[in-house]
């Protein structure tokens, strides 16, 4: 004896609920391609990076130097003498 289940209508998500799945799912897309393309290209040589970094700098970049680490302030205590 088989019963049968009572047939539901497809539910529909609200049309904002739709559009985020919608676009989370472009997004992923999106990153897996960058991430195949860069796996893809390996990584670059001497070469490129100094013509990367030469169209970097043309194009008006700086480049910063940050101090080191030790310039910061000990809140601690670590590194005082005396």
């Amino acid at each position: 004896m088989q019963t049968k289940l009572p047939t539901a209508k497809p539910r529909r998500l609200p049309a904002a609920t739709a559009d985020a799945a919608d676009s989370r799912r472009r997004s992923l897309s999106a990153m897996i391609a960058h991430k195949r393309r860069c796996r893809e290209a390996g990584a670059p040589d001497s070469a490129t990076i100094g013509q990367m970094v030469n169209a970097f700098l043309a194009a008006g970049g700086a480049i910063t130097a940050c101090p080191p680490a030790y310039v910061l302030p000990v809140q601690n205590g670590a590194g005082r003498q005396g």
